[in-house]
């Protein structure tokens, strides 16, 4: 079964030459890469390309140094909540820079715990799940995916999808990278974004997904994409070296000149 692009055209490019020229014009001013540190996840956001994109590339260029065979792209479903996660079923999915292949093993493996009922349309739809195909496919075309949609964004769930991860990564030759796609705050004033999104920042650079699960029930910060960022810090756990690093922070209004109603973008890497 083959996944086509639904946004195309509208969230990002339709064509591959747009797409790359775009991308060359982001990596003159992107970060390079730490070549002694090995990546364990990736939170990248997933709004249009014209707000997001610079900071989506500037997170993938920091690992571009590195030999990814997978990677696992948390998400979450912007279409309901009543499921705790989904693995998509698709066997390729289709970008303007190519294909991109499930990765079957870890399919077969992660699916029958996941809520394989819902309708095909929620994977089919998912734009925080798309957006991402062309990025990857730039920097690792030969990569395979496994996108993992998440609806009730709880601790119970990120705990349970972290070991259920662990567990594959950990008896897998293969290189697996957590992709987790996420915007952070949504439609506040410049001034109060930054402070929010300040808040979420340290509660990753502190490695403290149950802090940042309390700074989320209490207002003090706002991510569309929580359970992701908790399922990879509660993943990151199995690793005693692990630490973060916040590769760019920016949003809208930096694009777009409005600062009154912004939305927030990071680009952070998990590493060892």
């Amino acid at each position: 079964m083959i996944r086509q692009p639904m946004h195309a055209g509208t969230f990002y490019p339709r064509f591959a030459d747009q797409i790359n020229r775009q991308v060359k014009t982001w990596l003159e001013n992107a970060e390079q890469p730490n070549y002694h540190e090995r990546t364990l996840g990736l939170i990248l956001p997933h709004a249009g390309y014209m707000y997001s994109g610079a900071c989506a590339i500037a997170g993938l260029n920091n690992i571009s140094n590195e030999l990814i065979d997978t990677f696992i792209i948390l998400h979450p479903c912007h279409q309901g909540q009543h499921f705790d996660f989904s693995v998509s079923p698709y066997s390729e999915y289709v970008n303007p820079l190519g294909t991109l292949k499930l990765d079957k093993d870890l399919y077969e493996l992660l699916s029958p715990e996941g809520d394989q009922d819902i309708a095909i349309s929620y994977h089919q739809d998912e734009h925080s799940m798309e957006i991402q195909l062309p990025l990857i496919n730039y920097f690792f075309p030969q990569a395979t995916i496994l996108p993992i949609m998440i609806g009730n964004q709880i601790p119970a769930v990120a705990k349970r999808l972290a070991e259920l991860i662990y567990a594959a990564v950990f008896k897998s030759s293969r290189r697996i990278v957590i992709l987790c796609s996420t915007d952070l705050s949504h439609y506040h004033n410049s001034t109060k974004a930054e402070v929010l999104d300040g808040v979420l920042m340290d509660s990753i650079k502190d490695m403290n997904p149950d802090e940042l699960w309390q700074n989320m029930l209490h207002e003090r910060c706002e991510a569309c994409g929580i359970g992701g960022i908790l399922s990879l810090l509660y993943f990151a756990k199995h690793y005693s070296s692990a630490h973060s690093h916040v590769v760019q922070y920016t949003h809208s209004g930096k694009v777009s000149g409005n600062n009154s109603q912004v939305v927030g973008y990071l680009a952070a890497k998990i590493f060892v």
